[in-house]
């Protein structure tokens, strides 16, 4: 029997591993999609060795596409647990014209089936730009970590965005403004590595030993910047580059992806300046909405997260609660993959097999802003005190992490 709801029922998921760009994104735009249900996300979530893209259908009983998702399919590097240990991450619920909960929920359940029938044996979803997640995760019985996200409204005018922002934060692009720094568009390999150097900068800063190489990590970058879905920022000092983002932008909608800063950065207000900046140009370009990731909800003020959280709500964004969440979907993919987590050692030392580590990647932006196992997710805002809680959407890379 076929999922219904209202007049909609669900007759049909497909999965697919490659689709045309170009009518993938005007079938996702057709269905309000974001971001996160582009062509080019999928590209960029699929760098990473024995990752595969998954675009998935949902067809109604017409023979018609009322939904989208955009994730990818991991998996060990050899039999049995190459069929059977699979896992797959999306970092955002799929897209429907509707964008109706209960529509959400249905064609998610019956994802899960395809995926499990495909081998894999866990899911993961970062909530990234869901605005649904809440009441579809938990109806599904996700174990979800909560999480919030902060839209900008850019559908009013600019003068109104601006008195939105709290008196604090004004003051802090007013200061950057003064003391000269200038924030240009910068898509190039060397705005990719000031890009990349500023998260790992940010990243010591809070601890973190960032290992990935930056030619990996600019290469994933590179592949959003040659699709026309990004959007890269520098902001400089005099001659001196001093922080940079990344925003990924679709349908009318951005998202706050990457960004890093130098302390400079931090002392010159490069990072504020920066978001101020962008909110310009996508006012000019006719943008709706910026999304600027996500964040954990703080205790109080003494909390770690409290500074992330406090940067994003003084840009005058509504907040929403979206938790991501993670589902076993397989125990017996499940316990082999614990099975091959106790063999790893052997097989590694043995050096006939190389098995690599589980991967539990935004989104966990992302947390994040997502997701998002293979991926440090740091928070997608540029904010020098907090980070975000680490999401398990994505390869190993550093979101917002001033």
């Amino acid at each position: 029997m076929p999922a219904c709801i209202h007049r909609i029922s669900i007759q049909k998921i497909r999965c697919f591993t490659a689709v045309d760009p170009g009518e993938w994104d005007e079938l996702a735009a057709s269905l309000d999609g974001g971001f996160f249900h582009c062509h080019a996300h999928a590209a960029y979530e699929s760098t990473r060795p024995n990752v595969k893209p998954c675009f998935v259908k949902a067809f109604d009983g017409r023979g018609k596409c009322v939904g989208v998702a955009v994730g990818a399919i991991s998996s060990p590097r050899f039999w049995p647990f190459s069929w059977f240990c699979r896992i797959a991450t999306f970092t955002a619920l799929p897209a429907t014209r509707e964008r109706s909960a209960e529509l959400e929920r249905i064609i998610l359940k019956g994802l899960e089936k395809e995926l499990k029938r495909r081998g894999v044996f866990s899911i993961e979803l970062g909530s990234a730009d869901s605005p649904n997640s809440d009441r579809v995760l938990r109806g599904l019985s996700y174990e979800t970590r909560d999480r919030v996200e902060f839209y900008v409204d850019l559908n009013r005018p600019l003068q109104d965005i601006w008195k939105s922002l709290v008196g604090e934060c004004r003051n802090m692009i007013r200061k950057a403004q003064k003391l000269g720094v200038v924030t240009k568009v910068e898509h190039s390999p060397r705005g990719l590595a000031l890009l990349h150097a500023f998260q790992q900068e940010s990243l010591r800063r809070h601890g973190v030993d960032f290992q990935m190489s930056g030619g990996a990590a600019q290469t994933a970058s590179l592949s959003l910047l040659n699709s026309g879905r990004a959007n890269l920022l520098v902001s400089s000092c005099g001659e001196t580059a001093i922080n940079a983002a990344m925003f990924g932008v679709f349908g009318g909608r951005a998202y706050y992806l990457l960004s890093g800063s130098s302390s400079d950065g931090r002392k010159n207000a490069g990072p504020p300046h920066l978001l101020w900046t962008m909110i310009e140009r996508l006012k000019d370009t006719g943008a709706t909405v910026l999304n600027l990731g996500g964040a954990a909800v703080p205790a109080g003020e003494d909390d770690p997260a409290w500074g992330l959280y406090r940067f994003k709500r003084d840009f005058g964004a509504s907040i929403i609660s979206q938790p991501s969440g993670t589902k076993t979907i397989s125990q017996f993919g499940r316990a082999l993959s614990r099975a091959l987590l106790t063999m790893r050692p052997a097989l590694m030392s043995a050096r006939t097999l190389s098995v690599p580590h589980t991967i539990r990647p935004l989104a966990a932006l992302v947390n994040g802003a997502a997701s998002a196992p293979f991926r440090v997710h740091i928070p997608r805002a540029g904010n020098p005190r907090a980070e975000d809680a680490p999401s398990r959407v994505g390869k190993l890379d550093c979101r917002n992490s001033d």
